[in-house]
């Protein structure tokens, strides 16, 4: 019998190891035995509430689904601050309430550092464990986002949030008692259990940075000094909690969680009271172009199709396009080069010396949204799959275990892989299990829906034009309920302020009065409906709204119409129309039904002439009561989208720790100028004038890699690609 073998499951509601006299086995051990991994996610990480986003908490048939999918290990982002009584106290400490979040923008250290975990959570929190563990599966148990009690304080002193609240202040001796308090209590808690509970302290620290002045901030020395600090707390915790803690594995992570990061973690490698090989290293893997981008940008497209299954109609966003040699980069992030190349460093840099990596989070977005012609949305769905293969593959062979994300979400856009939101536990995405089970060296057999996806996404490729189809259906039949259609302005669209109001065009139906079904209580037919514009500017996110009609079954019909909202229309005029983030249409009402088409959404100039703000080539973000598709648009019906002016060049010089960019301004004006890392992150940025003529600017960023290099000043843009020294 090995090691593993001896101590497993107990039979019955036994769930710990028969002694706690003799050692578990070392992480490497467990590497075969945990396959490939699962994340419950957006669930018992939620502040508060494990149900606030949508996902019911996990229950036996939704374990057992996992289960029979092939996985052998969950992973359980997990929530422990806002479970304890430190919310509470940081909520009172500054005058805050829960629901305008001022605790989390102080102006002051906390200094409550001994915080007790709600025992009720610890309970529900173990029996999710529990039922994994029944199953024969390893479980990783970490501490999660959570109000970034401890993700978004990697440093010591004062940061200015990027949303434009008070400064935080932080010290990372509160932090990292805090982290030391969690965990002992988590330790002591599940001390009894065997090697198929494995602990990480934390998950992606330093993703959600504060900004200074220049961006996000450096991930130098100083912080992994301040990072270790806290590992070290949860190490010490753990081990000293008693029981099987003594050896249990033990996961922590490279700051950010990024690739590019681990070696700063090898190089910091904490030490263990319980001697080597008893921890691993945790990264994640979400190529950002591939993976989590949704619009794209003059510095780098969308990859919608992935190497090998390349489109030849939609050739900009294939994987690896370079906007500027306007040809493939084989070796761009997520391509099958670029996985086998880093895969493999991270096997020398841990594996090979005792200490195995998991993939914490992996995943890709599902596009029907976007992608409206059926040949190459059966390419994006195809190449999902040999993505999630490849990935699998990769680790698999270098001894990483890999695990995908899960959201339980089901719309467009999701990584959902098994349905759980109605209970059903079915297999949403079986060309990825497929593609996960044969790089494991199981069947992969599962019915492929691939197909039936493309069809309902189908829109002709000889029809000239596009729109977005919305269907409404409320719920309830007493109480008023929204459905959204909303646009999120990026580049030149963000400046509404050359516009007097905005036009939208329109047509179809809704019904908005009963006879109300599924309800015994005789609720009447006194159903409503009206429809608004809305918009959110600024740093805020200042919120405006204004009625675009009084009674939409009524004005609607079957033909496109125009309606047009001025500034002046709106409830309060809009102000930081030069920053504008999003515009919408929400139609409140009570037994809703019917379908609207949106062809555009326009500004209106001074003039009166208009111009395309969006077209809904690209269905736009769903949410509330409304479902809806991309589709096509023929004859008068047709419009076709403005045309996108090109990029001028820069010159950019790039020496170890600066970058420097040469450019000709048309006029004396304010500038930025930004670099962003691979993730979309800002790594580095500078306000300035520039002058009409020629023009220098200096970035200084300790980040080395790939990373895009913007200057901005008005509507003018430069971009180019750059290696950071």
């Amino acid at each position: 019998m090995t090691r593993i073998g001896m101590f497993g499951i107990l039979c019955g509601t036994a769930l710990f190891a028969a002694s706690s006299a003799f050692a578990l086995p070392k992480a490497s051990e467990l590497v075969a035995p945990m396959g490939m991994g699962y994340n419950i996610g957006n669930t018992m990480e939620v502040p508060e509430n494990p149900t606030a986003w949508g996902n019911p908490l996990p229950t036996a048939g939704y374990i057992k689904a996992i289960k029979a999918a092939g996985f052998n290990t969950v992973r359980i982002p997990c929530a422990w601050y806002s479970h304890s009584d430190a919310l509470a106290k940081d909520i009172a400490a500054y005058g805050g309430t829960a629901d305008n979040d001022t605790y989390k923008h102080v102006g002051k250290d906390a200094s409550f550092t001994n915080p007790t975990i709600d025992a009720a959570w610890l309970k529900q929190v173990k029996d999710v464990v529990d039922m994994i563990i029944a199953e024969g599966m390893y479980v990783v148990l970490n501490s999660h986002w959570d109000e970034g009690w401890l993700e978004d304080r990697v440093y010591d002193g004062t940061a200015s949030p990027r949303d434009g609240a008070n400064n935080i202040v932080n010290s990372s001796a509160t932090t990292k008692a805090r982290q030391a308090a969690y965990w002992k209590q988590i330790a002591t808690y599940f001390k009894d259990y065997d090697e198929h509970l494995l602990f990480a302290g934390a998950n992606e620290p330093g993703v959600n940075d504060p900004w200074g002045s220049n961006g996000q901030w450096e991930f130098d020395n100083t912080r992994m000094q301040v990072l270790k600090g806290y590992y070290d707390a949860f190490i010490t915790s753990v081990r000293n909690a008693g029981g099987n803690n003594a050896t249990r594995t033990l996961i922590v992570q490279a700051p950010r969680t990024e690739m590019d990061n681990a070696p700063m973690l090898s190089q910091n490698w904490p030490t263990d009271p319980a001697g080597a090989g008893y921890m691993m290293a945790e990264v994640h893997y979400y190529p950002y172009q591939y993976s989590l981008m949704t619009e794209d940008k003059d510095w780098g497209k969308q990859y919608y199709y992935y190497t090998g299954l390349s489109s030849t109609t939609d050739t900009e966003h294939n994987m690896g396009w370079n906007v500027y040699s306007q040809s493939i980069d084989n070796s761009a992030l997520g391509t099958p080069n670029q996985i086998k190349k880093s895969f493999g460093e991270l096997k020398t840099m841990f594996c090979d010396k005792g200490i195995p990596v998991i993939i914490g989070e992996l995943g890709a977005i599902k596009r029907t949204g976007q992608i409206t012609d059926a040949a190459n949305l059966k390419l994006h769905l195809q190449g999902r799959a040999l993505f999630y293969g490849e990935v699998a593959k990769n680790a698999k062979a270098n001894g990483i275990v890999p695990y995908v994300w899960d959201t339980g979400a089901e719309n467009d856009g999701n990584m959902t892989i098994i349905t759980r939101q109605k209970g059903t536990y079915s297999i949403l995405d079986p060309d990825v299990l497929n593609a996960l089970q044969k790089a494991y060296g199981q069947e992969g057999n599962n019915q492929s829906n691939l197909d039936s996806l493309v069809n309902e996404n189908e829109v002709p490729e000889t029809e000239a034009g596009k729109g977005v189809q919305v269907t409404y259906q409320t719920v309830t039949s007493d109480s008023s309920e929204v459905g959204t259609v909303r646009v999120n302005l990026s580049g030149a669209n963000k400046d509404l302020s050359k516009y007097v109001g905005i036009e939208v065009r329109l047509k179809g139906s809704v019904a908005s009065a009963g006879p109300c079904t599924g309800t015994s209580d005789g609720c009447g037919d006194y159903g409503w409906t009206s429809m608004d514009l809305f918009m959110m500017t600024g740093s805020s996110w200042a919120w405006f709204d204004a009625p675009v009609m009084e009674q939409a079954d009524q004005e609607l019909t079957g033909s496109f119409q125009t309606f047009q909202v001025k500034w002046e229309d709106f409830r309060n005029e809009p102000t930081g129309l030069n920053e504008a983030n999003a515009i919408g249409l929400n139609l409140y009402g009570t037994q809703v039904t019917g379908t609207i088409t949106f062809d555009y959404i326009k500004g209106i100039k001074a003039d009166g002439s208009t111009e395309i703000i969006d077209d809904f080539d690209k269905k736009s973000d769903l949410a509330g009561t409304a479902t809806g598709k991309v589709v096509a648009l023929s004859g008068t019906d047709a419009i076709k989208p403005a045309a996108v002016a090109a990029t001028s060049k820069m010159l950019v010089n790039v020496q170890p720790g600066v970058v420097s960019a040469s450019f000709t301004a048309a006029k004396t004006a304010p500038a930025k100028a930004m670099l962003m890392n691979s993730l979309g992150q800002v790594i580095a940025q500078q306000n300035f004038t520039a002058s009409k003529g020629s023009n220098s600017v200096d970035l200084m960023s300790n980040y080395r890699g790939p990373a895009m290099l913007i200057v901005r000043q008005g509507s003018q843009q430069l971009v180019q690609k750059v290696i950071l020294k």
